[in-house]
C-alpha cells in the first residue's frame, strides 16, 4: 500500500506540469518576453500599441509560448495552447502580478491533467 508521501505515477507528471511550468513558463513568458515587449511598445504611437485583451505585446508572447509549445509536445497542442495564453498575457497586463499569472497557469494545468487523465481511464 502506499502511503501518502509516497510517489505514484499519476502525480509525479502532474508536480512537474503545475509547479515547474507554471512557475518557469510564467517567469520567462510574462516578466521575460511580455514585460519586454510592453516596454518597448511604450514608445509606439497608440495605433500600435492598443491596450486590451489582444495586444501587441501580449499576442506577441501567446504566439512565442504556442511555438515553444508546438517544437517541444505537439503543433496541435501549441495551438490549443494560444486562448489560455492571451488569458495569461490579458492578466499579467491588467495587474502586473507574475502569482496571479502562475495560480492560473497551474489552475489551467491541473484542469487539463485532470481532464487529459479522465479521457485515457474512458478508453
Amino acid at each position: 500500500m502506499n502511503s501518502p508521501m509516497q510517489a505514484t505515477s499519476w502525480n509525479q507528471p502532474l508536480l512537474l506540469s503545475l509547479l515547474a511550468a507554471a512557475v518557469l513558463e510564467e517567469i520567462v513568458f510574462r516578466t521575460g518576453i511580455q514585460e519586454t515587449l510592453l516596454r518597448v511598445s511604450a514608445d509606439l504611437p497608440l495605433l500600435l500599441r492598443r491596450k486590451g485583451f489582444c495586444s501587441a505585446p501580449n499576442l506577441a508572447t501567446a504566439l512565442v509560448f504556442a511555438l515553444a509549445h508546438g517544437l517541444a509536445r505537439s503543433w496541435w497542442l501549441g495551438l490549443a495552447v494560444i486562448p489560455p495564453a492571451l488569458s495569461l498575457g490579458w492578466l499579467y497586463e491588467r495587474r502586473r502580478s507574475l502569482w496571479r499569472c502562475i495560480a492560473l497557469h497551474a489552475a489551467m494545468n491541473c484542469a487539463w491533467f485532470l481532464a487529459a487523465s479522465r479521457y485515457s481511464t474512458l478508453s
